[in-house]
């Protein structure tokens, strides 16, 4: 190499500039949170399942008791039952429906449940 010639350093070897970091990060940050939000909704979603799954058992456990339960001693109107949970579960029967039947509606509210819950079920007398 000759005294007279000079090394120009070439632009594209240079690194990155503050500017490219900046949106790399913003687009990054943009990312990350869609993600999170992503995972806050799964989150809420697998809860808001479990109180629906966990509601509808004790509605069908007291579905088996009272159809386990002989025709003529099943109650009009059960007083409602406050689970530890923080369940309340209530049942009507109702004997003007059928001539040999009775429908029992089992209504289960509380605890995480933006709706109650209802189950229905026909006693029949055989």
């Amino acid at each position: 190499m000759k005294p007279s010639q000079k090394i120009q350093p070439n632009a594209r070897h240079s690194g990155f500039t503050i500017l490219e970091v900046m949106i790399a990060i913003s687009i990054l940050a943009i990312g990350l949170l869609a993600v999170f939000s992503g995972q806050n909704m799964a989150i809420r979603g697998n809860n808001r399942a479990s109180y629906l799954t966990e509601g509808m058992t004790l509605a069908q456990d007291k579905m088996e008791e009272l159809l386990a339960v002989p025709y003529d001693d099943v109650d009009a109107t059960g007083s409602p039952v406050n689970d530890p949970a923080g369940y309340t579960i209530a049942w009507t029967v109702d004997d003007t429906v059928f001539t040999h039947g009775k429908l029992i509606t089992i209504t289960v509210t509380g605890q995480g449940l933006r709706n109650p819950l209802q189950l229905n079920c026909i006693k029949t007398l055989l």
